[in-house]
């Protein structure tokens, strides 16, 4: 009797841990482009909740990525959305990205193919394209908002291709760490 007590026990905290391990949420992208090993990228991002930082609301709609940060300011975060199960992203789809942060930051949607030229771009302050606008040719962004502080922003895709939304704030004039709450929906 005491052995079938001690199986049934088994199957069930068994049972207990694949049922929760089944409710997980989309996988996090922990990918930056610092120029530091991975040890020193688990060590230097962390996913504690900002201080002073209050929520942001986002629009109804599926949300993708839900996550507040600590970021290191020399550093970039950059989220594949093709990890949180977007393979492409077809023409009007339309995500908002809702950022609410401590010190600004640039928001950019590109390209996945632009991925390899965006660590050794050096963004030009340039105002000919839009008043407080960072510039980070030769990277064309599908969307892009320089200086954020808190903002709901909505981008709409023009060209089926894979994206990568990146929060930079490497040329806000900080030295200290962000941190910054984020949320994107799916609309």
């Amino acid at each position: 009797m005491k052995q079938i007590l001690v199986f049934v026990l088994v199957i069930a905290v068994v049972g207990l841990v694949l049922s929760c391990g089944c409710t997980g949420t989309a996988p996090q992208s922990s990918q930056t482009t610092s120029g530091v090993t991975g040890a020193q990228q688990a060590t230097t991002i962390s996913t504690t909740a900002p201080v002073g930082v209050a929520a942001t609301t986002v629009s109804s709609g599926r949300v993708i990525i839900n996550e507040k940060i600590n970021l290191p300011s020399t550093a970039n975060k950059k989220y594949a959305f093709e990890d949180y199960g977007f393979q492409y992203l077809y023409p009007k789809d339309s995500f908002t990205i809702s950022l609410n942060s401590d010190k600004p930051v640039n928001v950019l949607v590109i390209d996945k193919a632009d991925d390899l030229k965006f660590p050794v771009v050096t963004p030009a302050w340039n105002t000919d394209l839009r008043k407080d606008q960072w510039d980070y040719s030769p990277v064309i962004p599908l969307f892009s908002q320089s200086n954020v502080l808190t903002k709901d922003m909505t981008f709409t895709v023009k060209n089926k291709s894979k994206y990568i939304l990146i929060i930079d704030p490497r040329y806000s004039g900080n030295n200290d760490e962000i941190h910054y709450d984020l949320k994107v929906t799916q609309n």
